[in-house]
């Protein structure tokens, strides 16, 4: 219905403006540009992307960077308005077209994936279908990888996180900003890496890793903004928080939080407004404990088509409990890629 609704409101004013330019007067002496842009705001992404051909000036207005970041926020709001979805994530299918590749991310509406058959990484919005691919540093092919995606506020970029095995307790990490399209070192740290993808929590990527020397698994936390590790103890004084072999990080209500499938419940280390390493902060969830549905957005790879048009085809579907937990949070968006306005 509300995209039967959409159509007609864009239907309306497209009348309104071929009627007044028969008589030469403008669109802008009857219909204020700040009400077609409201319309045009809450407007989905798929219908946006049509718009865009009508006028010139939707197009203009539609790909400006303040109407994409407007149109952003009310995509959040939206979303977590909605009483009857807990979160809307995003996953690869389980198809056999799937294997080989890992979902690293998601942020703002892109979505991150890493190709161990090219070993190369890409990223792009699912919804507007445009992709950039990103070439792996030569030093670090056929290494042992972790990977992250994130968006840095503070520079208003999008990074790449890779961390790479230099030793049976030792890695290195690497980032390349999609501004600079340059990678760095960022530091390293002696631990043995667990975890393949970065979860993104509270504008950090967060990864478990094991510490051989000490015999024990914790958390490292790269923050974006500030471009630093933090390690976060597992809590090993309760047994209640200690983690299995069959344990991973996700986000429940925007906090991080540990689950494993032998216990088939969480842990949340971390909420809002109260700091890491903090036992009070730490809570044990029981096993699908107050959840509402999600929606699982699937991304499948059709067979017999380029790889760079592989990953963005959606389908969705409803899930309540915890089998996704640890499914980047996904937002449908008309951010780009091309972060410097063209294609690299």
């Amino acid at each position: 219905m509300y995209e039967n609704v959409n159509y007609f409101k864009i239907y309306i004013l497209h009348i309104v403006y071929v009627s007044f330019s028969v008589i030469r007067v403008s669109m802008a002496e009857v219909v204020h540009e700040d009400l077609v842009e409201q319309i045009l705001l809450r407007s989905e992404v798929k219908d946006l992307i049509h718009f865009k051909s009508v006028y010139k000036s939707w197009h203009s207005l539609i790909t400006s960077p303040r109407f994409v970041n407007r149109h952003l926020k009310l995509s959040y709001n939206k979303d977590c308005c909605n009483n009857e979805l807990n979160n809307r994530r995003i996953c690869l299918s389980y198809s056999e077209s799937c294997y080989g590749y890992l979902l690293v991310g998601s942020c703002n509406g892109l979505v991150c994936i890493f190709s161990y058959l090219t070993w190369t990484i890409l990223v792009g919005n699912p919804m507007t279908r445009e992709v950039r691919r990103l070439n792996l540093p030569s030093f670090l092919l056929d290494r042992s990888l972790c990977l992250g995606f994130g968006y840095d506020l503070s520079k208003e970029d999008y990074t790449v996180v890779v961390g790479e095995k230099k030793g049976e307790n030792q890695a290195s990490f690497h980032l390349l900003s999609l501004k600079s399209n340059v990678w760095r070192v960022i530091g390293e740290l002696k631990y043995r890496l667990i975890s393949k993808a970065g979860i993104l929590c509270n504008v950090a990527l967060h990864w478990l890793v094991g510490d051989n020397e000490n015999m024990k698994k914790l958390i490292i936390c790269y923050v974006l903004s500030r471009e630093e590790f933090k390690e976060i103890p597992l809590l090993p004084d309760d047994a209640r928080y200690e983690s299995s072999s069959h344990s991973y990080l996700g986000v429940m209500e925007e906090c991080l939080c540990i689950f494993w499938w032998s216990l088939s419940s969480c842990v949340v280390v971390w909420r809002p407004m109260k700091k890491y390493n903090v036992k009070q902060s730490c809570e044990l969830l029981r096993r699908n404990s107050d959840m509402n549905y999600e929606s699982i957005q699937y991304l499948r790879r059709p067979k017999n088509r380029m790889l760079n048009d592989s990953f963005f085809h959606l389908g969705e579907s409803l899930f309540c409990g915890t089998l996704y937990v640890d499914a980047p949070i996904f937002v449908q968006s008309l951010v780009s890629p091309h972060v410097n306005g063209r294609p690299m």
